[in-house]
Protein backbone atom coordinates (compact mmCIF):
# COMPACT_ATOMS: atom_id res chain seq x y z
CA UNK A 1 0.00 0.00 0.00
CA UNK A 2 2.57 2.40 0.54
CA UNK A 3 3.71 1.69 -2.86
CA UNK A 4 0.34 3.26 -3.98
CA UNK A 5 1.00 5.95 -1.86
CA UNK A 6 4.05 6.78 -3.48
CA UNK A 7 2.59 6.47 -6.60
CA UNK A 8 -0.21 9.00 -5.57
CA UNK A 9 1.94 11.88 -5.03
CA UNK A 10 4.39 10.81 -8.09
CA UNK A 11 1.69 11.49 -10.61
CA UNK A 12 0.58 15.03 -8.52
CA UNK A 13 4.10 16.11 -7.74
CA UNK A 14 5.23 15.83 -11.81
CA UNK A 15 2.34 17.91 -12.65
CA UNK A 16 3.02 20.77 -10.15
CA UNK A 17 7.27 20.33 -10.22
CA UNK A 18 7.24 20.61 -14.52
CA UNK A 19 4.33 23.02 -14.09
CA UNK A 20 6.82 25.38 -11.59
CA UNK A 21 10.17 24.52 -13.08
CA UNK A 22 9.36 24.39 -16.81
CA UNK A 23 6.17 25.73 -17.60
CA UNK A 24 7.72 28.91 -19.08
CA UNK A 25 9.54 26.90 -21.38
CA UNK A 26 7.24 24.28 -22.48
CA UNK A 27 4.32 27.04 -23.26
CA UNK A 28 6.95 28.67 -25.46
CA UNK A 29 7.25 25.86 -27.34
CA UNK A 30 3.87 25.51 -27.23
CA UNK A 31 3.32 28.64 -29.04
CA UNK A 32 6.04 28.46 -31.54
CA UNK A 33 5.83 24.65 -32.76
CA UNK A 34 7.60 24.26 -35.84
CA UNK A 35 10.21 27.48 -34.81
CA UNK A 36 12.16 26.26 -32.93
CA UNK A 37 15.75 27.77 -32.64
CA UNK A 38 18.37 25.26 -34.98
CA UNK A 39 21.34 23.24 -33.50
CA UNK A 40 23.83 21.37 -35.48
CA UNK A 41 21.97 18.36 -35.55
CA UNK A 42 18.68 20.34 -36.68
CA UNK A 43 20.74 21.87 -39.61
CA UNK A 44 22.70 18.48 -40.29
CA UNK A 45 18.70 16.59 -40.61
CA UNK A 46 17.17 19.08 -42.38
CA UNK A 47 18.63 17.52 -45.95
CA UNK A 48 16.26 14.53 -44.73
CA UNK A 49 12.75 14.73 -45.48
CA UNK A 50 10.48 14.58 -42.61
CA UNK A 51 7.55 12.37 -41.73
CA UNK A 52 3.89 14.62 -42.95
CA UNK A 53 1.69 14.58 -39.81
CA UNK A 54 -1.02 12.77 -41.47
CA UNK A 55 0.97 9.69 -40.86
CA UNK A 56 0.73 9.91 -37.08
CA UNK A 57 -2.45 10.92 -37.52
CA UNK A 58 -3.60 8.08 -39.82
CA UNK A 59 -1.83 6.01 -37.36
CA UNK A 60 -3.40 7.21 -34.74
CA UNK A 61 -6.88 7.15 -36.11
CA UNK A 62 -6.03 3.48 -37.17
CA UNK A 63 -5.36 2.67 -34.01
CA UNK A 64 -8.38 4.62 -32.10
CA UNK A 65 -10.38 2.39 -34.50
CA UNK A 66 -9.43 -0.68 -33.21
CA UNK A 67 -9.61 0.38 -29.65
CA UNK A 68 -13.47 1.23 -30.40
CA UNK A 69 -13.80 -2.48 -32.11
CA UNK A 70 -11.91 -4.17 -28.59
CA UNK A 71 -13.99 -2.83 -26.27
CA UNK A 72 -17.40 -2.28 -27.82
CA UNK A 73 -17.27 -5.78 -29.88
CA UNK A 74 -16.05 -7.95 -27.39
CA UNK A 75 -17.48 -8.42 -23.56
CA UNK A 76 -15.14 -5.98 -21.67
CA UNK A 77 -17.84 -4.32 -20.11
CA UNK A 78 -15.74 -0.64 -20.90
CA UNK A 79 -17.74 2.25 -21.57
CA UNK A 80 -16.87 4.30 -25.04
CA UNK A 81 -16.32 7.31 -22.90
CA UNK A 82 -13.99 6.00 -20.37
CA UNK A 83 -11.77 4.61 -23.62
CA UNK A 84 -11.46 8.51 -24.50
CA UNK A 85 -10.82 9.33 -21.14
CA UNK A 86 -8.03 7.21 -20.70
CA UNK A 87 -6.60 8.22 -23.95
CA UNK A 88 -7.10 12.11 -22.48
CA UNK A 89 -4.91 11.11 -19.31
CA UNK A 90 -2.24 9.74 -21.67
CA UNK A 91 -1.89 13.07 -23.55
CA UNK A 92 -2.05 15.14 -20.35
CA UNK A 93 0.67 13.36 -18.76
CA UNK A 94 3.24 12.95 -21.67
CA UNK A 95 5.03 16.04 -21.69
CA UNK A 96 5.46 16.29 -18.20
CA UNK A 97 6.49 12.46 -17.86
CA UNK A 98 8.56 13.10 -20.51
CA UNK A 99 10.46 15.78 -19.02
CA UNK A 100 11.37 14.10 -15.75
CA UNK A 101 12.64 10.91 -18.01
CA UNK A 102 14.95 13.18 -19.95
CA UNK A 103 15.93 14.53 -17.35
CA UNK A 104 16.65 11.30 -14.96
CA UNK A 105 15.98 8.36 -17.11
CA UNK A 106 13.21 7.50 -14.70
CA UNK A 107 9.91 6.72 -15.37
CA UNK A 108 6.74 8.00 -13.42
CA UNK A 109 4.52 5.17 -14.34
CA UNK A 110 0.42 5.66 -15.15
CA UNK A 111 -0.41 2.25 -13.83
CA UNK A 112 -1.90 3.10 -10.05
CA UNK A 113 -3.61 6.14 -11.38
CA UNK A 114 -5.68 4.96 -13.90
CA UNK A 115 -6.48 1.65 -11.55
CA UNK A 116 -7.62 4.23 -9.42
CA UNK A 117 -9.71 6.38 -11.81
CA UNK A 118 -11.45 3.38 -13.76
CA UNK A 119 -12.22 1.84 -9.78
CA UNK A 120 -14.35 4.55 -9.06
CA UNK A 121 -15.69 5.08 -12.40
CA UNK A 122 -16.85 1.52 -13.16
CA UNK A 123 -16.72 -0.42 -10.07
CA UNK A 124 -17.04 -4.07 -9.97
CA UNK A 125 -15.65 -4.54 -13.38
CA UNK A 126 -11.87 -6.03 -13.56
CA UNK A 127 -11.66 -6.31 -17.24
CA UNK A 128 -12.65 -2.94 -18.08
CA UNK A 129 -10.05 -1.83 -15.06
CA UNK A 130 -7.60 -3.73 -16.88
CA UNK A 131 -8.65 -2.08 -20.71
CA UNK A 132 -8.43 1.38 -19.14
CA UNK A 133 -5.14 1.12 -17.06
CA UNK A 134 -3.73 -0.49 -20.75
CA UNK A 135 -4.82 1.94 -22.81
CA UNK A 136 -4.38 5.26 -20.39
CA UNK A 137 -0.91 3.76 -19.03
CA UNK A 138 0.78 1.91 -22.01
CA UNK A 139 -0.41 4.68 -24.86
CA UNK A 140 2.08 7.34 -22.85
CA UNK A 141 4.67 4.15 -21.97
CA UNK A 142 4.63 3.37 -25.48
CA UNK A 143 4.44 6.51 -26.59
CA UNK A 144 7.41 7.80 -24.70
CA UNK A 145 9.68 5.12 -26.36
CA UNK A 146 8.69 5.67 -29.89
CA UNK A 147 10.18 9.56 -28.74
CA UNK A 148 13.00 8.26 -27.17
CA UNK A 149 14.07 6.36 -30.71
CA UNK A 150 12.69 9.45 -32.53
CA UNK A 151 15.50 11.44 -30.39
CA UNK A 152 18.18 8.41 -31.33
CA UNK A 153 17.49 9.05 -34.56
CA UNK A 154 18.21 12.55 -34.81
CA UNK A 155 21.33 12.41 -32.88
CA UNK A 156 22.70 9.76 -35.25
CA UNK A 157 21.47 11.48 -38.31
CA UNK A 158 18.94 8.64 -39.64
CA UNK A 159 16.37 9.66 -41.88
CA UNK A 160 13.29 10.72 -39.88
CA UNK A 161 10.83 8.63 -42.51
CA UNK A 162 13.37 5.61 -41.98
CA UNK A 163 13.15 6.08 -38.15
CA UNK A 164 9.10 6.04 -38.53
CA UNK A 165 9.15 2.71 -40.76
CA UNK A 166 11.30 0.80 -38.53
CA UNK A 167 9.46 1.52 -35.44
CA UNK A 168 5.83 0.57 -36.93
CA UNK A 169 7.33 -2.78 -38.42
CA UNK A 170 9.23 -3.85 -35.41
CA UNK A 171 5.68 -2.29 -33.67
CA UNK A 172 3.46 -5.06 -35.59
CA UNK A 173 6.21 -7.73 -35.86
CA UNK A 174 6.80 -7.99 -32.21
CA UNK A 175 3.14 -7.64 -31.38
CA UNK A 176 2.73 -10.92 -33.04
CA UNK A 177 5.68 -12.54 -32.18
CA UNK A 178 4.96 -11.73 -28.19
CA UNK A 179 1.77 -13.52 -28.68
CA UNK A 180 2.73 -16.37 -30.25
CA UNK A 181 5.72 -16.74 -27.45
CA UNK A 182 3.33 -16.39 -24.53
CA UNK A 183 0.97 -19.07 -25.70
CA UNK A 184 3.87 -21.22 -26.25
CA UNK A 185 5.34 -20.54 -23.40
CA UNK A 186 2.28 -21.06 -21.45
CA UNK A 187 1.24 -24.67 -23.35
CA UNK A 188 5.47 -25.99 -23.09
CA UNK A 189 6.57 -24.99 -19.77
CA UNK A 190 6.09 -27.10 -16.99
CA UNK A 191 4.09 -25.62 -13.83
CA UNK A 192 4.50 -21.65 -15.31
CA UNK A 193 3.64 -18.83 -13.41
CA UNK A 194 3.75 -20.90 -10.05
CA UNK A 195 5.94 -20.00 -7.05
CA UNK A 196 7.57 -23.90 -7.51
CA UNK A 197 8.45 -23.32 -10.75
CA UNK A 198 12.07 -24.83 -11.19
CA UNK A 199 13.15 -22.22 -14.07
CA UNK A 200 11.70 -19.20 -12.16
CA UNK A 201 9.11 -18.72 -14.67
CA UNK A 202 6.90 -17.35 -11.60
CA UNK A 203 5.54 -14.27 -14.62
CA UNK A 204 5.89 -11.64 -11.17
CA UNK A 205 4.29 -9.15 -13.84
CA UNK A 206 1.32 -10.62 -14.40
CA UNK A 207 0.61 -11.15 -10.91
CA UNK A 208 0.98 -7.68 -10.31
CA UNK A 209 -1.55 -7.39 -12.86
CA UNK A 210 -4.13 -10.28 -11.68
CA UNK A 211 -3.68 -8.53 -8.16
CA UNK A 212 -4.07 -5.43 -9.47
CA UNK A 213 -7.34 -6.49 -10.96
CA UNK A 214 -8.48 -7.55 -7.74
CA UNK A 215 -8.21 -4.86 -5.75
CA UNK A 216 -9.27 -2.15 -8.32
CA UNK A 217 -11.50 -3.80 -10.20
CA UNK A 218 -13.20 -6.60 -7.99
CA UNK A 219 -13.33 -4.91 -4.38
CA UNK A 220 -12.78 -0.99 -5.85
CA UNK A 221 -10.63 1.63 -4.50
CA UNK A 222 -14.14 3.44 -2.90
CA UNK A 223 -14.38 -0.10 -0.32
CA UNK A 224 -10.60 0.63 0.54
CA UNK A 225 -9.16 5.01 -0.01
CA UNK A 226 -12.53 6.55 0.46
CA UNK A 227 -13.32 8.28 3.68
CA UNK A 228 -13.86 6.38 6.93
CA UNK A 229 -12.27 3.12 5.10
CA UNK A 230 -9.10 1.13 6.10
CA UNK A 231 -6.37 2.88 3.99
CA UNK A 232 -8.28 6.07 3.71
CA UNK A 233 -5.29 7.71 5.02
CA UNK A 234 -2.95 7.42 1.72
CA UNK A 235 -5.48 9.89 0.19
CA UNK A 236 -2.98 12.24 1.87
CA UNK A 237 -0.18 11.45 -0.39
CA UNK A 238 -1.91 13.29 -3.20
CA UNK A 239 -1.69 16.46 -1.06
CA UNK A 240 2.17 15.73 -0.29
CA UNK A 241 2.60 15.00 -4.11
CA UNK A 242 1.46 18.66 -4.34
CA UNK A 243 3.28 20.62 -1.42
CA UNK A 244 6.89 19.45 -1.68
CA UNK A 245 7.46 20.52 -5.18
CA UNK A 246 6.29 24.46 -4.46
CA UNK A 247 8.63 23.88 -1.26
CA UNK A 248 11.67 22.79 -2.75
CA UNK A 249 10.81 25.58 -5.50
CA UNK A 250 10.66 28.33 -3.27
CA UNK A 251 13.82 26.68 -1.29
CA UNK A 252 15.19 27.01 -5.18
CA UNK A 253 14.07 31.05 -5.34
CA UNK A 254 15.57 31.87 -2.30
CA UNK A 255 18.23 29.71 -1.93
CA UNK A 256 19.95 29.32 -5.55
CA UNK A 257 23.18 27.89 -4.35
CA UNK A 258 22.09 25.30 -1.90
CA UNK A 259 21.83 21.38 -2.93
CA UNK A 260 18.03 21.98 -2.45
CA UNK A 261 18.35 22.61 -6.33
CA UNK A 262 19.01 18.87 -6.98
CA UNK A 263 15.98 17.73 -5.46
CA UNK A 264 13.30 16.21 -7.66
CA UNK A 265 10.10 15.79 -6.14
CA UNK A 266 8.54 13.40 -8.59
CA UNK A 267 11.60 11.39 -8.16
CA UNK A 268 11.19 11.05 -4.30
CA UNK A 269 8.20 10.09 -5.00
CA UNK A 270 8.07 8.04 -7.85
CA UNK A 271 11.58 6.26 -7.91
CA UNK A 272 10.40 3.19 -5.92
CA UNK A 273 7.35 2.61 -8.39
CA UNK A 274 8.97 -0.38 -9.76
CA UNK A 275 8.09 -2.63 -6.25
CA UNK A 276 6.42 -4.64 -6.52
CA UNK A 277 7.73 -6.98 -9.29
CA UNK A 278 10.90 -5.49 -8.34
CA UNK A 279 13.35 -5.74 -4.64
CA UNK A 280 15.54 -4.20 -2.94
CA UNK A 281 18.27 -6.07 -3.97
CA UNK A 282 17.23 -5.02 -8.11
CA UNK A 283 17.35 -0.76 -6.45
CA UNK A 284 20.80 -2.18 -5.30
CA UNK A 285 22.37 -3.84 -8.07
CA UNK A 286 21.40 -0.29 -9.79
CA UNK A 287 22.47 1.71 -7.81
CA UNK A 288 25.81 0.36 -7.82
CA UNK A 289 26.23 0.53 -11.12
CA UNK A 290 25.28 3.85 -11.81
CA UNK A 291 27.22 5.07 -8.71
CA UNK A 292 30.10 3.05 -10.45
CA UNK A 293 29.59 4.33 -14.06
CA UNK A 294 27.93 7.84 -13.61
CA UNK A 295 30.30 8.84 -10.73
CA UNK A 296 33.53 6.94 -10.07
CA UNK A 297 34.28 6.19 -13.59
CA UNK A 298 32.99 9.71 -15.03
CA UNK A 299 35.36 11.54 -12.48
CA UNK A 300 38.26 9.95 -12.79
CA UNK A 301 38.07 9.00 -16.46
CA UNK A 302 35.90 11.52 -18.61
CA UNK A 303 37.46 11.04 -21.87
CA UNK A 304 36.38 7.03 -21.65
CA UNK A 305 33.02 8.00 -20.36
CA UNK A 306 31.83 10.21 -22.94
CA UNK A 307 32.74 7.71 -25.45
CA UNK A 308 32.25 4.55 -24.58
CA UNK A 309 29.69 4.86 -21.18
CA UNK A 310 26.18 4.43 -23.26
CA UNK A 311 27.59 2.43 -25.80
CA UNK A 312 28.71 0.09 -22.88
CA UNK A 313 25.13 0.26 -21.60
CA UNK A 314 23.36 -0.92 -24.72
CA UNK A 315 25.89 -3.54 -25.00
CA UNK A 316 24.99 -4.80 -21.79
CA UNK A 317 21.64 -4.91 -22.22
CA UNK A 318 21.81 -6.28 -25.43
CA UNK A 319 24.21 -9.21 -23.88
CA UNK A 320 21.33 -9.63 -20.96
CA UNK A 321 19.47 -10.33 -23.99
CA UNK A 322 21.20 -12.86 -25.47
CA UNK A 323 22.59 -14.52 -22.91
CA UNK A 324 18.76 -15.15 -21.56
CA UNK A 325 18.29 -16.91 -24.67
CA UNK A 326 21.37 -18.73 -24.75
CA UNK A 327 20.73 -20.11 -21.45
CA UNK A 328 17.63 -21.02 -21.69
CA UNK A 329 17.76 -23.09 -24.69
CA UNK A 330 21.41 -24.87 -23.86
CA UNK A 331 20.52 -25.56 -20.33
CA UNK A 332 16.90 -25.15 -19.61
CA UNK A 333 15.03 -26.87 -22.42
CA UNK A 334 17.99 -29.46 -21.89
CA UNK A 335 16.82 -29.70 -18.41
CA UNK A 336 20.95 -29.19 -17.64
CA UNK A 337 21.79 -28.23 -13.89
CA UNK A 338 22.84 -25.04 -14.03
CA UNK A 339 26.91 -24.87 -12.14
CA UNK A 340 25.76 -23.96 -8.51
CA UNK A 341 28.28 -21.68 -6.35
CA UNK A 342 27.85 -18.97 -4.25
CA UNK A 343 26.35 -16.17 -6.48
CA UNK A 344 23.65 -18.58 -7.47
CA UNK A 345 22.80 -19.36 -4.15
CA UNK A 346 23.00 -16.20 -2.34
CA UNK A 347 19.79 -14.59 -4.69
CA UNK A 348 17.25 -17.58 -3.60
CA UNK A 349 17.92 -17.60 0.34
CA UNK A 350 17.04 -13.60 0.76
CA UNK A 351 14.27 -12.62 3.02
CA UNK A 352 12.50 -10.88 -0.10
CA UNK A 353 12.83 -14.47 -2.33
CA UNK A 354 11.96 -16.61 0.78
CA UNK A 355 8.84 -14.05 1.84
CA UNK A 356 10.62 -14.28 5.17
CA UNK A 357 10.50 -10.09 5.16
CA UNK A 358 7.13 -10.41 7.21
CA UNK A 359 6.83 -8.84 10.49
CA UNK A 360 3.73 -10.43 11.33
CA UNK A 361 2.80 -13.65 9.42
CA UNK A 362 -0.85 -14.89 9.12
CA UNK A 363 -1.39 -17.81 10.84
CA UNK A 364 -2.82 -20.83 8.96
CA UNK A 365 -6.91 -20.05 8.39
CA UNK A 366 -7.03 -16.29 9.43
CA UNK A 367 -7.34 -13.88 6.74
CA UNK A 368 -5.51 -10.17 6.26
CA UNK A 369 -7.26 -7.26 6.41
CA UNK A 370 -11.28 -7.21 6.72
CA UNK A 371 -13.33 -10.58 6.86
CA UNK A 372 -15.76 -8.95 4.26
CA UNK A 373 -15.60 -6.09 1.85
Amino acid sequence: MISYGLSFASIVAVLVHTGLFHGTDIWSRFRHVGKEEEDIHGRLMSRYATVPIWWYLGVFLAMTAIGFGVILGYPTNMSWWSFIIALLISAVWFVPIGIVKAATNIDIGLNVITEFIIGYMQPGKPMAMMLFKTYGYITMYQGMYFTQDLKIGHYMKIPPRVTFMAQMVACLWSSLVQIATMNWALGAIKDVCKQSQPNHFVCPNGRVFFNASVIWGVIGPARIFSVGQLYAPLMFFFLAGGILPVLIYLGVRFFPKSPIKYLSAPIIFGGAGLIPPATPLNYLSWGIVGFVFNKFIRDRWRGWWMQYNYVLSAGLDVGLALCTILIFFTLNLTKTDFPEWWGTRITTSTLDMTDSAIRDPVPTGKTFGPTTW
